[in-house]
């Protein structure tokens, strides 16, 4: 009998210290919330605007003061960098082949949570619109998650990252348009070789026929 209250307490006792965990947990990102006021918010908004414009004019110098020391950048194609001069080095690239010029706005809503006062994880979504030097143009919609971290009183980026659906790419879509042209001129342009060299071996091995 007493073998079985105590187990019948061990088992509340339990199931209590369960619930509280649970609750502790779930209300970390709600009370750090309650404890960020709204200037802290904006000057957050500021940071990530600064952010766009720098990806959208490529001018990287103006986000270099507001990237965390241990900045990470993980782009679409898988790609990571830590440093501004290699990634503006990979996003300047971007524009060596068919881009033309590259836009990109947040759409939606931002989800927000902060883990405490001073760091914030938020994600969203984006387009990015594409200009081809065809004068085509094109979107494609992208996810993003940024972890921004408060330091010397300013919200530094400390990794940002950017994913996108690949079966839905305008890039390789046009990639692949580009690759199809190509296919078919070379196909015509075969077959053009083809008929003339056969022409002129016709009349190369035509017999002569000499005037009477």
């Amino acid at each position: 009998m007493m073998k079985q209250r105590w187990a019948s307490r061990y088992k509340c006792t339990q199931l209590l210290w369960s619930v509280l965990l649970v609750l502790v947990i779930w209300n970390l990102p709600q009370s750090a919330l309650a404890d960020v006021n709204p200037q802290e918010i904006n000057a957050i908004i500021r940071t990530r605007d600064i952010a766009l414009q720098a990806l959208n004019t490529r001018d990287f110098a103006k986000i270099q003061p507001y990237l965390h020391p241990s900045f990470t950048i993980t782009t679409v194609d898988n790609q990571i960098f830590h440093k501004v001069p290699e990634f503006e080095k990979y996003w300047n690239q971007q524009f060596s082949s068919s881009i033309k010029d590259i836009k990109m706005q947040l759409k939606g809503d931002t989800i927000r949570t902060f883990l405490t006062p001073d760091i914030d994880v938020a994600s969203g979504e984006a387009i990015a619109s594409f200009s081809f030097k065809d004068g085509k143009t094109a979107d494609m919609a992208l996810r993003w998650t940024a972890v921004l971290q408060k330091l010397q009183d300013k919200w530094m980026i400390q990794s940002l990252h950017f994913s996108s659906n690949l079966l839905n790419n305008p890039v390789l879509n046009a990639a692949q348009q580009l690759g199809q042209i190509l296919a078919v001129a070379a196909g015509v342009g075969g077959f053009l070789v083809g008929a003339v060299t056969m022409l002129l071996l016709r009349r190369r091995n035509k017999p002569r026929t000499d005037r009477i």
